[in-house]
């Protein structure tokens, strides 16, 4: 048997495990990240990353020209198409997302369409360069025990079969949908399991000849043929289609011969150098977990929430789940906080997974009104008369393209991804559609995204590794805060440590030229003053000291 100390366990080596050990590593807290796997998987998996997830990554140092170069070419994931094959004329389509120069006056990085594994190559890869962070493949969490502060894990070398022990102050769960540590610690999940099941086919061949000049990022497959969804991760090489299955469909019965005939019925042509990759059955869900902590123990990504995959919010909330937990552990370890600012992250994050879980299972719910524009009976079968009987006659038509601009929400949900908030700040946005985002300066809110005159973004003025305190012209006098924040604290003048073109900062963000807005290393804002007059001085001190000791605070 061996033995390891280190202060963060992250079990599981996923994009949300990886990620987090990037966010440590840049803070030089020692961690471990435990994968169950010898290799990583080959099937493409998630596919979008978002704007939200993109700025996590620049702040945590990842490589960005690196993960765009791998990304789906913009013009390729431009539009979601709904076909009876993909070698039949569209029967309608709808732009995926903003990835249009537009969005860049609210976020300097637009979504992107990636493969995961080559995702987490690259973050992998980074990692690899952080002297406190080991990653260890192969290695299996079967156990652990709580000893105090700590946790005493128990995992097995699944090559060797060695029984490893890993004592670690911390356990982060990020193994999945399917997460043992949260079974380990008896976490229940709330909601329902088994919405639907389906066949993850991965393929690969060159379907450019097929799609000609009607690229896409996702196809929905219609009419009396094959059904599902066919994700295009690249035209030229790499594919998967989502076959619906029932719930007793077990992988053994997709053998290749099966699978290359619901590949090339999807297709609708002659497929000569189809290659089937793999297979693997999943079930949907829409569930969140009921408590994210169990004494030392956290829950992040798909271990805290299990989302249907219409709308690509899973793989996102959960890199965001990370980074608002990994700044806290490391403030708590650096002794800049008291070990209470961690009961924040299940209160700040909860809600989110509910919101987006919420709105993934409306989603799988709207494009129902699609399947019944087009003549499908309740057992969701439609005959062929039917079928193409509803698209020739004009009414139906009509009704089917009000179905197909139905679906908006499905693919733009920019609210959601970047108009989030750490208080109830913007609780009446939720009334607006998702696809409205509109930039506000309050509490628990992402600092807003301008445009500086050297062409970086204000989100870049934000210090990872402590807070950050932005200011107007006349904000210097904020500069006497910094010595008695008992937290790494950096000042930022506009004027003399950044500017930007036009309407001044401050008064984009509803401040006099002396005030200042108080920034969290996750980006997030944790107080505002609109003057620097002496209140609020006093109260950007009480919300820092409040987030930093908040016993103390408490008592004080």
């Amino acid at each position: 048997m061996s033995e390891i100390e280190t202060t963060v366990l992250i079990v599981g080596g996923g994009p949300v495990g990886l990620v987090g050990a990037q966010l440590l590593g840049r803070r030089g807290v020692k961690t471990l990240v435990a994968e169950k796997y010898p290799a990583r998987l080959e099937a493409p998996k998630a596919h979008a990353l978002n704007p939200r997830s993109l700025e996590i990554c620049e702040a945590a140092g990842l490589p960005m020209d690196a993960i765009h170069a791998v990304a789906t070419p913009t013009e390729d994931g431009a539009y979601v198409r709904m076909v009876e094959t993909l070698s039949k004329a569209p029967i309608g389509a709808i732009t995926y997302e903003r990835q249009d120069a537009a969005v860049r006056a609210l976020t300097p990085w637009p979504l992107i369409n990636i493969e995961q594994p080559r995702f987490e190559e690259i973050v992998e890869g980074s990692i690899h360069s952080l002297p406190s962070v080991e990653l260890r493949r192969g290695l299996e969490w079967l156990e652990c025990l709580q000893i105090g502060n700590s946790v005493v894990s128990t995992l097995r070398d699944r090559t060797s079969g060695e029984t490893v022990k890993v004592r670690s102050r911390y356990v982060i769960a990020c193994d999945g949908a399917n997460s043992a540590v949260r079974d380990g610690v008896g976490i229940a999940m709330d909601g329902p399991e088994g919405l639907a099941n389906h066949m993850m086919i991965h393929f690969e061949a060159n379907l450019r000849p097929v799609v000609k000049d009607i690229p896409g990022i996702l196809y929905f497959l219609f009419g009396p043929g094959i059904n599902g969804v066919l994700i295009a991760y690249d035209i030229e090489k790499t594919w998967v289609l989502m076959h619906p299955c029932g719930p007793d469909a077990s992988e053994v019965e997709f053998d290749e011969a099966r699978c290359r005939a619901a590949v090339l019925s999807a297709v609708g042509a002659d497929v000569p150098d189809l290659v089937i990759k793999g297979v693997r059955g999943w079930m949907m869900s829409a569930q969140v977990a009921r408590r994210y902590r169990d004494g030392q123990v956290f829950l992040a990504g798909d271990a805290g929430h299990r989302f249907p995959p219409t709308g690509g919010l899973g793989l996102n909330t959960g890199i965001a789940d990370i980074d608002n937990l990994t700044w806290k552990i490391a403030t708590v370890e650096a002794g800049w906080a008291s070990p209470d600012l961690l009961e924040s992250y299940e209160p700040e994050r909860r809600i989110i997974a509910q919101t987006n879980m919420g709105q993934s299972l409306a989603n799988a719910f709207r494009i129902r009104t699609l399947f019944e524009a087009l003549g499908y009976a309740p057992d969701q079968t439609v005959t062929a008369d039917v079928f193409h009987g509803r698209l020739a006659d004009p009414a139906g038509r009509a009704t089917i393209d009000e179905a197909i601009a139905y679906q908006k929400d499905h693919f733009d949900s920019l609210r959601l991804q970047l108009g989030y908030a750490y208080s109830d700040a913007l609780a009446g946005d939720q009334y607006l559609p998702i696809s409205e985002f509109a930039q506000k300066c309050v509490e628990g809110a992402r600092l807003p995204h301008i445009a500086l005159q050297n062409s970086a973004s204000t989100l870049n003025l934000v210090n990872p590794d402590g807070f950050t305190l932005i200011t107007g012209r006349e904000g210097a006098s904020w500069h006497a805060l910094v010595p008695l924040a008992g937290a790494p604290l950096a000042c930022k003048v506009e004027g003399a440590d950044f500017s930007v073109p036009g309407t001044p900062w401050s008064e984009r963000m509803g401040l006099a030229a002396t005030g200042a807005v108080l920034v969290r290393p996750d980006g997030h804002i944790l107080a505002i003053a609109l003057t620097d007059d002496a209140a609020d001085i006093s109260r950007l001190g009480q919300a820092l000291a409040g987030c930093l000791r908040p016993q103390l605070q408490g008592t004080a």
